[in-house]
């Protein structure tokens, strides 16, 4: 049978937190700082105070909207073939936002070409399912979310998750994908591109992110509802208690989308949240308690019928043992758990940084943890009682047939793991992990090439993007 999820909560504690939540929306409520969503709100029966701008929620309403949400739909890519059917049970991997990009021991700005390099290694890699944008440091201040898109658009062919920094990146944006589709119904029809923001923790949903939802939802685009709370500093230190506060955040956020477009895809998502190192003072990715927490928030999800998102990322600050030994168990984690998507394949040093040697390793990791989901499939085939008999006492299954046709469906390969004897490790030239790890880069990025958008549709994008350049400027942005 397949695996069964983790889970780290109880049934009743699943509703203690859910209780707890709906007292949070109720009684404290969550700031809302856009007037249109005040309004969207009041009408639906919130209470509002229109001069502090917070909004309390009656559970019935909560309850009513979350109902709304779809359980099952498809995240479609530019490619069909990389279509992602969410289905509550698959889980699929995507790369991750950062501002830096590592070398050696040391990192600078992720630039245009630096991203463009992810994307094209994120397209070739089998096990990354989406791409997820990252900020770039050579574009306008004002307009690096567009650049962004550009590069994303023009290298990679799988579904895409762009980083929207304004309000008028969000408009850019939406230009660029009806160019590439064929227009705002086709778009609204395959939506290739899936968007979200995240609550200001704690208790707050900003302009930006408003504005986003609200542009977005006539065309019925995947929104991530994400909260990202700092356990200790911006919600309470125990996990419980940031679990509950980081869920009211997300439900409020879904009534919200829900109230804009009934039927509305939504991820739910506390699993960006960070534990808080009090000795250091500095946020945490990679400790236990910000695993168990993204499985919380996966149990959460399921409890109302949401598919999850989660982040996983190491602290370390370079490519070594750390790294690999909190990406191995954090992607074990958050897979089992049954989080639906799992970004940050490549990010390093708390989710600020990338890598692409980390995103090769992240993406083998992710093969071997597969396989334990899939579980052990029981039945007559898989029990060759039969062929038990005929090879007998002391015989061997090597030359049995049944063992040539189930051997690649029952185990799995690793493609940079050493599994040679001795003998022929040395003859290979005694390769280290990370020797490995840099062949299959550089072969990868030397000979991979993203199916090419149409001419036409490069050069509108280009236009679009050189457009949101030249309206900055007049507003007097450099």
């Amino acid at each position: 049978m397949k695996a069964q999820f983790f889970q780290v909560l109880s049934g009743d504690e699943v509703e203690s937190v859910h209780e707890a939540s709906l007292r949070i929306l109720s009684e404290v409520g969550l700031k809302f700082i856009d007037e249109t969503a005040l309004r969207i709100l009041d009408e639906a029966g919130a209470e509002v105070d229109f001069k502090t701008e917070i909004v309390k929620m009656p559970s019935s309403l909560v309850e009513e909207m979350v109902r709304k949400a779809p359980r099952r739909f498809t995240l479609h890519a530019l490619n069909p073939e990389k279509d992602l059917n969410i289905d509550g049970y698959h889980t699929y991997f995507g790369t991750g936002n950062a501002l830096n990009i590592l070398e050696g021991k040391g990192s600078r700005r992720i630039l245009k070409e630096d991203l463009k390099r992810y994307m094209r290694l994120a397209d070739a890699l089998e096990h990354v399912d989406f791409c997820v944008g990252t900020g770039v440091a050579d574009a306008p201040p004002r307009t690096w979310d567009v650049h962004q898109f550009e590069v994303m658009v023009n290298n990679s062919s799988k579904h895409l998750r762009p980083v929207i920094a304004s309000p008028y990146g969000a408009d850019a944006i939406l230009k660029m994908a009806e160019a590439v589709v064929g227009g705002g119904e086709a778009l609204a029809k395959r939506p290739i591109i899936s968007v979200g923001y995240v609550a200001s923790a704690p208790l707050r949903w900003d302009r930006t992110a408003l504005y986003v939802f609200r542009r977005t939802a006539e065309y019925n685009l995947p929104v991530n509802v994400e909260s990202e709370p700092l356990a200790g500093g911006t919600s309470p230190v125990t996990l419980a208690g940031t679990i509950a506060l980081a869920n009211a955040e997300v439900l409020g956020g879904v009534v919200f989308n829900q109230l804009l477009r009934k039927g509305r895809p939504c991820f739910y998502s506390i699993g960006f949240t960070h534990t808080f190192d009090l000795r250091t003072a500095l946020p945490l990715s990679g400790s236990p308690e910000a695993m168990l927490i993204a499985s919380a928030g996966a149990q959460l999800a399921r409890r109302y019928g949401l598919p999850s998102l989660s982040w996983v990322s190491s602290d370390s600050k370079t490519v070594n043992g750390q790294s690999i030994l909190e990406k191995a168990i954090s992607i074990t984690v958050h897979m089992l758990a049954g989080n639906t998507l799992i970004w940050g394949l490549g990010n390093m040093e708390s989710q600020a940084s990338m890598s692409l040697e980390q995103t090769i390793i992240d993406e083998e990791i992710v093969r071997l943890v597969k396989r334990l989901r899939e579980g052990v499939e029981v039945n007559m085939e898989t029990i060759p009682l039969e062929i038990v008999k005929r090879v007998g006492v002391g015989g061997n299954f090597l030359s049995e047939k049944h063992t040539s046709t189930h051997y690649l469906r029952e185990h799995v390969q690793a493609t940079l793991l050493d599994r040679a004897t001795r003998e022929a490790w040395a003859k290979k030239g005694s390769t280290t992990l990370m020797d490995r790890v840099r062949v299959k880069l550089n072969r990868i990025l030397e000979s991979h090439q993203p199916t090419p958008l149409d001419e036409d549709v490069r050069r509108t994008i280009r236009e679009i993007a050189m457009g949101a350049d030249k309206e900055w400027l007049k507003l007097g942005y450099g």
